[in-house]
Parts: structure tokens; sequence; C-alpha cells
């Protein structure tokens, strides 16, 4: 039988529509991701997931599937919150470019006036690690290498386009986008978690977020978190309590929300309360390729086609903890809001290459909402 919540999601929606898609219709589609996501969850061990899908501005279905504990004493609820990773850069994207259009800051700024850039740029370059650049990829691609003594803009940050020439290159680079907020934090002498909340979360109305650990006005985003869980083909069960990854706020990663906080920042962000449609569609929209193509990732998002309609997500991945994403497609008014406390929800997409669809979840949802 298909879940109450989802029947009783469905008849609104159709009752607050016009009659472009008939309740039996969106009921059975309901139905059937909700019953792929259950199985999902199991085969990719995932302990607590919940969901949301939002159309045309509302909430149609919204679930905690399975439990937050090992002992199965506390269920999952659409309420249970997350450490949600990376999906904080769409936060930030929102909060400096809203922040550039008020003038407190300007995005064509040298980022690397940074009181700490040269030495962590040092560092980035002798670590070895991919986001340094001059790292042949799985798939062949070898991106240039960083350089220290270049002029990089904030602008060029927020579109993970720091390697070589500034601006000319894209792959992705959580670590050089992390810190963002403390070049934010010294030129305005606020902590970054006060502007995200005046630019984003107070605007979205959102009552149960955290911007990091430490925020006094966090709702009940700490007290609902389902606590981290690694894969371990040693346990019965495949699971084992993982270590709490790092909760404070940066510009790359510290949001704790759940799966409704997400889905309600979604709607206030198509509602134009957090930024003005022009410059939503500036968040948006990639810069182009040396080879004229989109890039893949515009100001903290990724950005891609997918049968004729523009796709823009971020996903979340803390290895051996949580993994989810937040896919919109704003074409059809559509969002999925999916988040996990293992790491079973990554699927593992490329530095350079906006590939959502090849997250089963991400395809299902696509191939039964957004197909035309």
């Amino acid at each position: 039988m298909p879940h109450p919540i989802l029947i009783l999601a469905a008849r609104l929606l159709f009752t607050a529509m016009p009659a472009a898609v008939p309740a039996d219709e969106l009921q059975s589609k309901l139905a059937e991701f909700d019953a792929f996501a259950r199985e999902h969850r199991l085969e990719h061990t995932v302990l607590s997931m919940s969901y949301a899908i939002v159309k045309d501005g509302r909430i149609v279905a919204i679930e905690g599937i399975g439990w937050q504990d090992h002992d199965a004493e506390e269920p999952t609820t659409p309420d249970t919150s997350y450490l949600v990773a990376s999906i904080t850069k769409t936060f930030s994207a929102a909060t400096l470019l809203a922040m550039d259009a008020d003038g407190i800051i300007d995005l064509d700024a040298d980022f690397t006036t940074l009181s700490d850039w040269q030495g962590r740029c040092d560092w980035l370059t002798n670590s070895g690690i991919v986001f340094r650049g001059g790292v042949t990829l799985d798939d062949g691609y070898t991106p240039p290498k960083i350089d220290c003594s270049a002029k990089i803009t904030l602008r060029d940050v927020l579109k993970m386009r720091v390697l070589g020439e500034p601006g000319s290159n894209f792959l992705y680079n959580p670590i050089v986008y992390g810190r963002l907020s403390n070049w934010v934090e010294e030129q305005t002498d606020k902590p970054f978690t006060y502007w995200v909340r005046r630019y984003v979360i107070d605007k979205a109305g959102l009552e149960n977020t955290a911007a990091g650990w430490r925020d006094a006005e966090a709702g009940d985003a700490r007290r609902l978190l389902a606590p981290p869980f690694r894969h371990a083909p040693e346990e019965s069960d495949n699971l084992a309590p993982s270590v709490l990854p790092n909760p404070e706020m940066n510009a790359s990663s510290g949001i704790i929300a759940s799966a409704r906080e997400l889905a309600l920042y979604s709607i206030a962000l198509d509602e134009g309360r957090i930024l003005s449609p022009e410059l939503r569609e500036t968040m948006w929209m990639p810069p182009t390729d040396a080879d004229g193509e989109p890039a893949s990732y515009a100001y903290g998002w990724w950005v891609q086609p997918w049968r004729g309609q523009k796709l823009v997500w971020h996903g979340g991945w803390w290895p051996d903890a949580y993994a989810g994403f937040l896919l919109k497609v704003p074409g059809k008014g559509l969002t999925l809001v999916a988040l996990g406390n293992t790491d079973g929800l990554h699927w593992g997409n490329r530095l350079h290459v906006a590939e959502i669809e090849k997250s089963p979840l991400a395809s299902k949802f696509l191939e039964l909402f957004a197909a035309d």
C-alpha cells in the first residue's frame, strides 16, 4: 500500500494546482519513487535516510526512513537533521552574491589578500592532493597547477576556476572555496555565520538550520542530528559508529539541516526571497570553457543539461559519515532533497563534470517527474 503521507500529499497538490497532472498519476509516481528510495537505502546501507520532493512551491512528499541508531530505538523522521557537507556551498554562494549586490563586498576583489593565503597555497602546492592541479584524474584529464603568485578574485573562487590562469579552468576545489568565509570575516569583522543567517537562513524562514555547530539560533538542528555511521564489512549489518566530521562553519561546509529545511530553502530560492530572480539566474549561469561549451559549475552550484532541461544541484559527502544532494529542475518547478547518515548516497561524481544522473536515486526522480 502507498504510504498515507504520499496519498495525502498527492490529493493536496491536485486540489491546489491546475489539472496538469492527474492525482492518481502523481500518487502512483510518488509511491513508485518511495518504494525505490526504500530499496536504495537498504542496498547502499544507509541507516537513516530522509528525502523531500517539491513541486511548484509545495512539498508534495517528505519521508524519514530507517533508524538513527544501531538499536532501532530512534526512528528517522522528515525533521531528522544531517551534516549536509558541500550543499553548504550553495548557501555561501547566495550569501556572497547578495553581499556583492548590496555593496558590502566586491566579487572582483583580490581573494589572495587573505592573510594566510600564501602559506595555505604553498601547503596546497606541495600536498600532493588533487586540488592543487597537475594531477591526472582517473578519466585522463590533467588540470593545470595552481599559481600561488597569481591574482585570484572571489568570483574565480566561487566558480571553482582557480587553477592555472585564474578564471580559465574549472576543477572542483573545496579547499580554496572554504577560505571564502575567512576572507569575508577579515574584511567585515563579522563571523561568516552572521552573513549566512542574514542573507539566506533568515530570509528563507528556516527555524531549524544551523550554520555550524556553534550557531546559537539553530533551533532543533543539533538536537535532531542523526549520528554518523561508516560501512563496516566486519559487522553483520555492515555498519559501525563513525567519528563526527568537522561541524564548524566555513564557506564549503557546516550547514546542519533536515530534508524539510532544505526543501523550504529551495522554495525560498524559487520564490525570490533569498535572491532576486535575476541574481538567482546569474548564480546558476555557468561560464564558457575554452572549447566553447558551458562549464559544469556556476556560482556554488553544479549545472548541467538533461533531456532539454537545465539541472542545478549540489552534492554533499563526508566520507564514512554523511552524504546527500539537493537537485533542482527549475523549468519543471521540481526539487529533490536526499540525505543520509552514511556515505551510501555518494555516487562518485567526477571533479570536473556534472553528472548527477549517475546517482540511481536522482536518476529515478528525473525519469519519473522530469522526463517529457
